[in-house]
């Protein structure tokens, strides 16, 4: 699935009673079964049926603090309006660059980049959202790697300033290249790690994806704890079918606990589908956050 289109595309919502839109006006309940959760979950509102309105009370009315919308579209003062009045923040939304040819990669392309990133920084400022991902494009036959790092990097370095003076965050993501995305430049934590060095700014980080992470390198609690200081976002996913934790070969009790152990107080945001009802999904998602 091409993931630029992956939250508008989630299984069809539960018909459980637990569910149903919260009636048009209700505020949002003073705690549901995420309120004192270790970590700050995000969710997608396609888990749920209805309006975006309606999408966002259920989100709410879990005790979530936080919904993710990689495009993020329609009437957005509306949207706004919707998530400050239930205290819903926007987790990250799609920031600069493209899984596709060129990009970051490519140093023809910056102009045109660092004027892409300031239309989404002036929509996610719009949106009260502080986190933009940035994708480094795919790999180019027309120069080296250590080349194309180059050129990441001086990119990253343009858009560094303007991300600062907004106080908002560009959040690289790294993609596995063996399942979802073969030819994507950007694919390993060390790789990821060593940009950001030479970048040099702490609005720029790294979007840890674990799904992605678990097919291209593994490893996963070692390189989330030695680099926490510099990961600015979490994408979650269970492998092999991106589907909700509990449901593939990641133990994501044990994941969540180190997450939380690092003091890490970010958001912890869910870009999968769901292998049953939105309900069974979050009770699996609760399981995996009761490491006591």
């Amino acid at each position: 699935m091409d993931r630029r289109d992956f939250l508008t595309t989630c299984a069809a919502a539960a018909g459980s009673v637990a569910l149903a839109p919260m009636a048009r006006g209700q505020e949002r309940p003073s705690a549901g079964p995420f309120t004192d959760a270790p970590l700050k979950i995000s969710l997608p509102p396609s888990w749920f049926e209805g309006t975006i309105e309606e999408q966002l009370k259920q989100i709410a009315s879990w005790g979530l603090p936080a919904y993710e919308w990689l495009g993020p579209k329609g009437d957005l003062p509306a949207l706004r309006q919707a998530a400050d009045a239930l205290g819903l923040e926007l987790s990250c939304i799609l920031g600069v660059g493209a899984i596709a040819p060129g990009q970051m990669v490519d140093p023809a392309q910056h102009d045109r980049l660092l004027e892409q990133f300031k239309e989404r920084v002036a929509l996610a400022k719009q949106l009260r959202c502080r986190r933009l991902i940035g994708l480094t494009g795919n790999t180019s036959i027309d120069a080296t790697h250590d080349q194309q790092t180059t050129h990441v990097i001086e990119c990253l370095r343009r858009l560094a300033p303007l991300a600062e003076e907004n106080d908002v965050e560009i959040v690289m993501e790294a993609l596995n290249p063996l399942v979802n995305h073969k030819g994507f430049f950007l694919t390993r934590t060390d790789q990821t790690m060593m940009i950001l060095d030479a970048v040099d700014s702490p609005n720029v980080k790294m979007c840890f994806d674990i799904y992605h992470q678990q097919i291209t390198e593994g490893n996963i609690i070692r390189n989330i704890t030695e680099n926490i200081a510099r990961i600015g976002h979490f994408h979650v996913g269970d492998n092999p079918g991106r589907k909700e934790p509990g449901t593939g070969e990641l133990n994501y009790r044990n994941i969540f606990k180190a997450i939380h152990g690092t003091g890490y107080d970010g958001f912890v945001a869910m870009e999968c589908g769901r292998s049953g009802t939105t309900e069974e999904a979050l009770n699996k998602l609760l399981d995996c956050l009761n490491w006591s």
